[in-house]
């Protein structure tokens, strides 16, 4: 009879055990793919938000907005198609990082620069509900930005009458409203002026702060957030793409107050943010996968242990040490076989149901105590997984390796004993 034959049967006759022991591995390489998942979801919304993010070349803001440790890039969240600006965090934690309007002709003023657009960004409520508001001169918007991803109505413009606003489709959706409806748009969730909608635009992200996100006149956003005459971030567009650089850096030097962030420095900081959360991701997983890897050791010690006499009898008939260490080891692999083959359906199975669920979850999500209506709008949206084929296969080969590794020392144990001993084993 063949190791394989003989660690299938052990398997079979200890059916409780076996199971329990297996399970170790499911949860392990199940964990490992959701996370991986979910960090490869992350990764493609994060690529996706940069196109959007990134239309200016160069984005101002106070230089007392805060940063990245050790990147020097400003950490704020910019709105659908504009820039990272500096009113993320502001909005989130209530840090003051605006800027004088006035600087807008400042910065036009500097050699090289075509074009400038200001902005502020704030939190809001929208019929109640919060929202990141986000407040433009349309006139010079599209020109500095890549403008919006309007998917349904008009953008805004200077000329719109009445009170104009623009809507990401996941918030129009939350609010079930259309173009042309009216809605209610203030500082809290009691009052406000009415607004009509008359634009819908795709955010690029169903999570943050783009997923629930308005445009509005930028005046409009000064009165909401009391800030007159004041801007978060300033949008810059140069003659040429190839002196953004030294543009950049003459307004650092000659701008008091403020920082110029380009559109590569943000790129390279979040893929180096998007990097650290797959390996973080990674590491959960792993540390759950080695905890079933030791009940992997822990079964096999006991079964070697069960089963003395049965090892001393083989080598008794004449079984060398290298079947016995095959027939364990045969063991511990399909172990880990079919431990790694099960954990990897249940990941595929959470990561596809993942995105709706968390999207269920979040939509009753509400603002921390004291973070304002902004930090409930940034968790409300559905996670996103992707499921790839190097996930796939990595999350399988983690499961077999862990288990079989889990095997060699029970096999060697195994392997090495004197068959008279065992054959005394009662």
């Amino acid at each position: 009879m063949s190791s394989w034959s003989l660690a299938a049967r052990s398997l079979r006759r200890r059916r409780t055990r076996t199971i329990l022991t297996v399970s170790g591995i499911v949860v392990g390489v199940a964990m490992i793919l959701v996370l991986l998942s979910l960090a490869a979801g992350t990764s493609t919304q994060t690529r996706g938000l940069l196109n959007n993010l990134v239309g200016a070349e160069i984005t101002v803001v106070n230089d007392t907005t805060p940063r990245f440790p050790g990147t020097g890039t400003s950490f704020s969240f910019g709105g659908g198609g504009s820039g990272f600006g500096g009113g993320g965090f502001r909005e989130i934690f209530g840090a003051g990082t605006t800027l004088n309007q006035s600087v807008t002709s400042t910065l036009a003023a500097i050699s090289g620069v075509s074009a400038v657009s200001p902005q502020l960004s704030t939190s809001g409520y929208i019929d109640g509900s919060s929202a990141f508001l986000y407040g433009i001169d349309p006139s010079t918007f599209s020109n500095v930005t890549n403008g919006l991803n309007i998917v349904s109505g008009t953008m805004l413009s200077a000329s719109s009458g009445g009170s104009p606003i623009v809507l990401s489709s996941t918030l129009a959706s939350s609010l079930n409203v259309t173009v042309n409806s009216a809605v209610t748009v203030g500082a809290n969730s009691t009052g406000g002026e009415s607004y009509i909608v008359v634009g819908i635009y795709n955010p690029g992200s169903t999570f943050g702060p783009q997923a629930r996100s308005a445009y509005i006149l930028l005046p409009a956003a000064q009165s909401i957030a009391g800030e007159a005459d004041k801007v978060t971030e300033i949008f810059v567009k140069t003659d040429n793409p190839s002196i953004v650089s030294s543009v950049a850096s003459v307004i650092d030097s000659t701008v008091s107050g403020v920082v110029a962030n380009t559109a590569t420095t943000v790129a390279s900081t979040a893929s180096t943010l998007t990097d650290t959360l797959s390996t973080f991701f990674t590491v959960i997983g792993l540390v759950a996968l080695m905890a079933g890897g030791f009940g992997v050791i822990n079964t096999m010690l006991m079964s070697i242990s069960e089963r003395t006499r049965e090892i001393g009898t083989l080598r008794a008939i004449g079984a060398k040490k290298g079947e016995v260490l095959r027939m364990f080891m045969s063991e511990a692999f399909l172990i880990g076989l079919i431990g790694a083959g099960v954990g990897v359906l249940i990941g595929v199975v959470v990561s596809i149901a993942l995105p709706s669920l968390s999207g269920s979850t979040t939509a009753a999500t509400t603002g921390f105590p004291g973070a304002g209506g902004g930090a409930g709008g940034l968790l409300r949206g559905g996670l996103e997984t992707a499921l790839t084929a190097r996930n796939l296969l990595l999350s399988l080969g983690l499961g077999v390796l862990v288990g079989t590794l889990a095997g060699v020392y029970p096999a060697w144990r195994a392997s090495r004993m004197d068959p008279v001993e065992a054959l005394r084993h009662v």
